[in-house]
C-alpha cells in the first residue's frame, strides 16, 4: 500500500479558538466551474474554515486548476483514489479501462508540484471533533460506504472515536446513524440534519464536481459544532461550460454526459 500518511489537525471536542462552522466538500475531479461556485458559497456564508474528502482530480478538465485554488486557499484535504493513482501511478490497475485513459491523460496536465502535492496529502484528518476520510474509516482510499452492510457498519464505529465521520468516494449523499446499539442508513437530501445527543454517524456528504443522483447540482455540506448539526447544501453551476471543457480537453465524453 506504499507509505501510510497521516496528518491530525485538532483531536477530541473543539477549542473555543477554532470556528463552530465547518465546510466539507469531496470529490471536485478536476471541475473547477462547480468548486468556484461552492466555494462562493460557503464564502457568502461567512465560513472560513473548510475539509476536503479528497478526489481532487480526475474526470474533469481542470485539476491543475482545481488543486492550484486548494493550494491558494490553503484547504486541507485527504487524498482519494484518483489522487493516489496520480501520485503512484501503479494504482491505476484499480480503475476501469475508460477511468485509466482518462487519469493518464490527467496526469499528463499535472505540473510537478502539483503532483508533489497530491502526494502529501493524508490518509485522513481529524478537527473539531469529527474525522475526515475519503472512502470508510478509519483511513480506506478505496472501501465504498454502499459496500459495508449488516453488522460490519455497526462495528465500524468501534474503529474510529469521533463523534462524525465524513466520507466521500460514492459520490451519493448518505448518512449513517449508529445509537450506541444499532445502526440505520438513509439517503440525505437538501437539508439541516440534527445530531441527537449520545448518537454516531457516518456522513457521506456528496460530490462536488460529479453528483450521481438525480439533481446535478454541486453538493457540499456545513457542520455547525455549536448547534450540533450538518446540513447539506446544493449549488447550481454552469454545468455546459464544464461539459464542452471535458470535450474539448480530448477527454471521454462519458465524463461530459454523467454531469448532467
Amino acid at each position: 500500500m506504499g507509505h501510510f500518511y497521516t496528518q491530525v489537525l485538532v483531536c477530541g471536542a473543539s477549542p473555543p479558538h477554532l470556528p463552530m462552522k465547518l465546510a466539507v466538500i469531496s470529490d471536485v475531479h478536476g471541475n473547477l466551474t462547480a468548486l468556484e461556485a461552492v466555494l462562493a458559497d460557503i464564502d457568502a456564508l461567512g465560513i472560513r474554515d473548510i475539509v476536503s474528502l479528497g478526489d481532487m482530480v480526475g474526470y474533469g478538465p481542470h485539476s491543475e486548476g482545481v488543486v492550484r485554488l486548494f493550494r491558494e486557499r490553503d484547504i486541507p484535504t485527504v487524498q482519494g483514489n484518483h489522487d493516489r493513482a496520480m501520485a503512484e501511478p501503479r494504482y491505476l490497475k484499480w480503475f476501469n479501462p475508460v477511468a485509466r485513459r482518462s487519469l493518464e491523460a490527467t496526469r499528463r496536465m499535472l505540473s510537478g508540484e502539483s503532483l508533489d502535492f497530491i502526494g502529501s496529502r493524508p490518509h485522513f484528518l481529524t478537527r473539531n471533533g469529527c474525522r475526515f476520510v475519503h472512502g470508510f474509516p478509519p483511513d480506506s482510499l478505496t472501501t465504498y460506504l454502499f459496500q459495508v452492510t449488516g453488522d460490519r457498519i455497526r462495528t465500524a464505529f468501534a474503529d474510529f472515536p469521533e463523534t462524525c465521520c465524513f466520507v466521500g468516494h460514492t459520490h451519493e449523499l448518505t448518512l449513517v446513524d449508529h445509537d450506541g446499539v444499532n445502526a440505520s442508513r438513509r439517503p440525505l437530501r437538501e437539508e439541516i440534519v440534527p445530531l441527537r445527543p449520545g448518537h454516531r454517524y457516518i456522513v457521506n456528504i456528496g460530490a462536488v464536481g460529479q453528483p450521481r443522483d438525480p439533481d446535478n447540482r454541486a453538493k457540499y455540506g456545513v457542520y455547525d459544532a455549536d448547534a450540533r448539526s450538518i446540513e447539506v447544501r446544493f449549488v447550481a453551476y454552469d454545468i455546459q461550460k464544464t461539459a464542452q471543457a471535458i470535450v474539448d480537453a480530448g477527454l471521454p465524453q462519458s465524463h461530459a454526459d454523467r454531469l448532467w
